[in-house]
């Protein structure tokens, strides 16, 4: 197998581990798609994820069969993509029924403290990145490393909402949370 095809199979394994978190917590009673009811920044943010990342993935498909010319970077990609993968998949459990894409306002659902959370506030968009910027490598095109950027614009941008949202529901133990533990990893 190609080092080039695993930074996009690891992105579909992501979408794929996506849609089962978000049955999951369907069947636990819960709502996980909050971006489809959506307004205003975080609706734009939604957009914006959905389109950079078919984007990436559609860069990462156009040149999944050609040739490697620098095998090094694609085996950069590929470990950036499969630790990516591993981390969101990871985080996506350790959520449980917390596990949500996007805010809605009626929703409180708990903040997470452990596993991977010990060391990231966001390691689902950190592993996201992670495995877009395998893809991106792979591909190497213009285009798909400003569809990255564009989505890691989205992830700052949704970050905030959700930090003002539970910064709004759970207050005190929220702040102690965000002093404690850095938005990203270790910055």
């Amino acid at each position: 197998m190609s080092f080039r095809i695993i930074p996009l199979a690891c992105l579909a394994l992501i979408v794929v581990a996506s849609l089962l978190r978000g049955e999951a917590v369907r069947r636990e009673g819960g709502r996980a798609w909050a971006f489809a009811e959506a307004a205003g920044i975080q609706r734009w943010a939604g957009v914006a994820f959905a389109l950079s990342i078919a984007t990436v993935a559609g860069a990462g498909l156009l040149t999944s069969t050609s040739p490697v010319e620098n095998r090094a970077a694609m085996i950069m990609a590929a470990l950036s993509a499969i630790g990516g993968t591993l981390i969101v998949i990871i985080a996506q459990v350790q959520m449980g029924p917390a596990w949500r894409v996007g805010v809605r306002e009626s929703d409180a659902p708990l903040f997470v403290r452990h596993g991977l959370f010990r060391y990231s506030r966001n390691p689902i968009f950190v592993g996201m990145m992670l495995t877009g910027f395998g893809v991106a490598l792979v591909a190497d095109l213009w285009w798909c490393w400003v569809a990255l950027a564009i989505f890691a614009g989205a992830c700052v941008v949704q970050v905030r909402i959700e930090e003002a949202h539970l910064a709004a529901s759970f207050g005190d133990d929220y702040a102690a949370f965000r002093r404690a533990v850095p938005r990203w990893f270790g910055l």
